[in-house]
């Protein structure tokens, strides 16, 4: 009889514990989770540590090849140009090294024409350009830009001798070879012309060409005061 009244006690507490185990917090069964891991033997822990180990390196690597790709999907290394923004663009000088920069330029009106060696409505402005440059030396600025360029870029510079007359040559960068032309909103059009004032804002973009000469005297005496 004693035998059955303590099977009976026995039956009847054994599932209680058990519920009252599974009622558990989920800290109290995290700390019996890693307390039972505490019993593994020390080959199993290092397997552990060793894949640990591999899953951070992976992370890594996925990391620096998703960054790799951005910098690539972006056109390089983010020192090559910034074009994003039209009013502070930094380009590649035309040849050799060094960088054009609309910032050197502040405190002078400044006149950044765009041009392509298939351009043949570049061929007809670009001589008055040259005149006025020369003309306005000293107090408005010529730059020049081979954009979306598909021949030799030096062609037109050589031509018109435009390294003699302009205080500076670029080549334009960004998808399809022309940023800043596409920042302008170019489009397909050839020329173009931007306009800055002497604190660098964009006050103008002309997207035709400026011939005959009398048509580029205009526009700077209208955008600048200042005549020839």
């Amino acid at each position: 009889m004693a035998t059955r009244r303590r099977l009976r006690r026995h039956a009847g507490t054994t599932p209680a514990r058990q519920s009252a185990q599974s009622r558990a917090p989920a800290g109290r069964r995290d700390h019996l989770a890693a307390s039972s891991g505490q019993g593994r033997s020390p080959a199993a822990r290092n397997v552990a540590v060793r894949r640990r180990q591999r899953a951070a390196v992976v992370a890594v690597a996925v990391s620096i090849l998703i960054a790799v790709g951005v910098l690539a999907f972006r056109g390089g290394s983010p020192t090559v140009g910034a074009v994003a923004d039209p009013a502070a663009f930094s380009l590649p000088a035309l040849n050799g090294n060094g960088l054009v920069r609309l910032a050197r330029y502040r405190g002078k009106p400044v006149v950044v024409n765009f041009f392509a060696s298939w351009c043949t409505e570049c061929r007809a402005e670009l001589p008055g350009f040259v005149e006025e440059a020369r003309a306005l030396k000293g107090k408005v600025i010529f730059l020049g830009v081979d954009s979306l360029e598909t021949g030799n870029k030096n062609f037109l510079p050589d031509l018109f001798h435009l390294s003699g007359a302009f205080a500076a040559l670029a080549r334009d960068v960004g998808p399809g070879g022309g940023g800043l032309h596409a920042a302008l909103g170019g489009g397909n059009t050839m020329p173009l012309t931007a306009f800055y004032g002497v604190g660098g804002r964009l006050l103008n973009v002309e997207r035709a060409a400026l011939v005959p000469v009398g048509a580029l005297k205009i526009k700077i005496a209208q955008l600048f005061g200042i005549t020839s």
